[in-house]
């Protein structure tokens, strides 16, 4: 008996670590919408992500020489890293940075919170996971929100630039699903920290011809900005991809993306008590509605484990 209660107590503990490990990065995403607006007076949006990268680099490296991990991949990886790092930073950030200039981190973070449903669409088609109605309802549940949140009042006005703002953050939104399945792949090869460490020295490399139109426009960062641009490699990039990337492979794509649904909440608190932005009405309905579809997900995917 005593044996079981310990073994008990140590799988609640493994659990415990794991929740916290996909929490933390969840945290940091959810202020860096905020950061990201910061650094955007300053700095343009590609420019960002590829500083954002290089800085990342510096704390791996120091973590990969002090824990004394072996970098050492096979070949034939090296095409799924690049395609991971192209779609889940890369695009991504040329998607999300972009869309942070025409619309708010609030909206931003909200559409991102949809990432679940995607999530679990495409693990049911390329990993045969079973699709019942009540995952129906709450894909078409969620896919209404999103409609809410990047509408304005109500409506898709196409030559809005707000629009245009939250469709590029729908773009970041389907690169971040494909990068999650492409490292799920490459988490059942390596540690987290070794893929990490190579996304981030691979998607500088990727990064520069998307860079040289801004180079032009590159000026001196002030204190506010940069410190703010060091928050998002250090703690958004290097320690948040780690600690995701360890969830993926402990709980899955579909449970992992689930936690993702406090973005938002995280956004809309920093967003206004940092920038002082406002939500319309309806867009808060469409939040309610891409949250209730989540929570209604995650408690089904629960009883299902």
């Amino acid at each position: 008996m005593g044996l079981n209660e310990n073994a008990d107590k140590k799988q609640e503990k493994s659990k415990l670590i794991t929740y916290a490990f996909v929490i933390l990065p969840v945290i940091f995403w959810g202020i860096s919408f905020i950061s990201t607006k910061v650094v955007l007076q300053e700095i343009p949006p590609v420019s960002i992500a590829f500083f954002r990268q290089l800085i990342a680099l510096i704390p791996l490296i120091i973590w990969v020489l002090a824990t004394k991990t072996s970098l050492c991949i096979k070949p034939r990886d090296l095409l799924l890293l690049a395609g991971s790092c192209f779609f889940g930073i890369v695009l991504y950030f040329i998607f999300e940075n972009n869309g942070l200039l025409l619309t708010t981190a609030s909206s931003a973070a909200m559409i991102v919170s949809a990432v679940p449903i995607f999530t679990l669409v495409s693990e049911a088609l390329l990993f045969k996971m079973k699709v019942n109605l009540k995952i129906i309802l709450c894909i078409l549940t969620s896919i209404a929100g999103v409609y809410l949140v990047i509408s304005v009042n109500g409506k898709l006005d196409f030559s809005s630039a707000t629009f245009l703002g939250n469709l590029l953050i729908m773009g970041a939104m389907i690169s971040w699903v494909i990068f999650t399945i492409l490292s799920r792949r490459l988490g059942n090869r390596y540690v987290s920290l070794v893929i990490t460490t190579y996304q981030a020295a691979l998607s500088s490399i990727l990064f520069i011809p998307f860079i040289i139109p801004e180079i032009q426009s590159w000026k001196p960062v002030t204190p506010v900005p940069l410190l703010n641009l060091i928050y998002l490699g250090v703690f958004c990039s290097a320690l948040s991809y780690f600690s995701f990337l360890y969830a993926v492979k402990r709980l899955g794509p579909t449970v992992s993306s689930a936690f993702l649904n406090l973005i938002p909440v995280v956004a809309v608190i920093t967003g206004f008590l940092i920038l002082g932005e406002k939500l319309a009405l309806i867009q808060y309905f469409g939040m309610a509605l891409i949250m209730l579809s989540l929570f209604k997900l995650g408690r089904d995917q629960q009883k299902a484990g």
